[in-house]
């Protein structure tokens, strides 16, 4: 009975691990991010195009919770088949927590190309739709490394 009260507390955090990975928004930024120095260049919105973005992780929180879960609950199995009962619903729970996981961090995103107002560079872009970015407003490109974000000029509609 523990084991199946603690493997329902697992899983009620699966939600919670799920939104914590987000790193693809415009809005939402990292702690490593916080207070430090970033390059911002002005830009052109060329185009815009809604996309669906998906976790590609093969394993993730989701699985370790879901093992759990299964493999709590197969702890009520008795007898001769009890081992192998617990590997397959820790199996089985791994599998259903990693499709879940999977399903709710998938997001509504836009891939946006920008021209580079200086340097006339056309880069494309692929972030949460979070913030309203329309074909031909001035943008700014933040960010250092591969993490840039496409973030609209304030006050231009």
């Amino acid at each position: 009975m523990r084991a199946l009260i603690l493997s329902l507390a697992l899983a009620s955090l699966l939600p919670l691990t799920a939104s914590a990975a987000d790193s693809t928004s415009a809005r939402r930024y990292g702690t490593s991010e916080a207070l430090s120095v970033q390059n911002a260049r002005l830009g052109e919105v060329l185009m815009v195009r809604s996309v669906d973005i998906k976790s590609d992780k093969r394993l993730n929180a989701g699985s370790a919770i879901g093992a759990a879960v299964g493999y709590g609950a197969a702890l009520e199995v008795k007898g001769d088949y009890r081992s192998a009962a617990r590997i397959a619903a820790g199996t089985i729970g791994g599998m259903a927590g990693t499709a879940i996981q999977n399903g709710m961090s998938s997001r509504r995103g836009v891939e946006v190309y920008v021209r580079a107002l200086e340097s006339g560079k056309v880069i494309a872009i692929v972030q949460v739709d979070d913030l309203p970015i329309r074909t031909g407003e001035k943008v700014f490109l933040t960010g250092r490394g591969s993490k840039t974000r496409v973030v609209p000029v304030e006050g231009q509609r």
